[in-house]
């Protein structure tokens, strides 16, 4: 591949890099096969999401969302 930064290849702006030239669908595809796959690094965690709302208040867990009554 030819010698480009790393950077230019970041997900949050490759869209529009792509769009405006500065990188080619090829070059991004082959950066892309060139990734070392980590997946066995990985590992699995939970999170809690709480949303309030006036009134109530929404848990979003693994389990779904319950909704607590907060009057």
């Amino acid at each position: 591949m030819s010698k480009i930064n790393e950077a230019m290849f970041d997900v949050r702006h490759i869209e529009r890099y792509l769009q405006e030239g500065m990188v080619t669908q090829a070059q991004y595809d082959e950066y892309v096969a060139g990734l070392e796959d980590c997946a066995e690094n990985s590992e699995q965690s939970a999170i809690q999401m709480v949303a309030h709302d006036r009134n109530r208040r929404v848990i979003i867990s693994e389990d779904g969302p319950q909704e607590e009554d907060e009057s």
